[in-house]
């Protein structure tokens, strides 16, 4: 299996950044093993499946895992504040690195798209 480790720098949109990481790099999938850094601000979708938390203050990032497949990805966050609390959900367009973010990602050599699936109603992961 292939590892690419990538730096993100302060003010990038971590989401569109993942967006854009398996055609810079020639991959049909790919996971995120680890993750470690800061946002400066960040959106969140709760597990409701509507509700968006947005916040403007420094986090460190204590989790970001997903897949990433060329059909979008399913990423979670979580993040701790000042005072140790976290909070966390789906990884939404607006969380922006503070000071990095080290990304350790690993190709995968399935083949997996994401279909929509009527019983949740959204795009799941399907492995061909």
């Amino acid at each position: 299996m292939q590892t690419i480790v990538r730096r993100l720098v302060p003010n990038q949109d971590i989401k569109k950044s993942l967006n854009s990481f398996l055609d810079e790099n020639h991959l049909s999938s790919a996971a995120i093993i680890s993750a470690v850094g800061s946002v400066q601000e960040y959106a969140l979708r709760v597990s409701d499946g509507t509700s968006v938390i947005k916040g403007f203050e420094n986090r460190e990032i204590v989790s970001l895992s997903g897949i990433l497949t060329k059909d979008g990805m399913h990423v979670h966050i979580s993040l701790s504040g000042l005072d140790g609390s976290v909070i966390g959900g789906h990884l939404m367009e607006g969380c922006l690195v503070h000071t990095t973010l080290e990304l350790v990602l690993m190709a995968l050599e399935d083949d997996l798209t994401r279909e929509y699936d009527p019983n949740t109603g959204y795009r799941e992961l399907k492995v061909k």
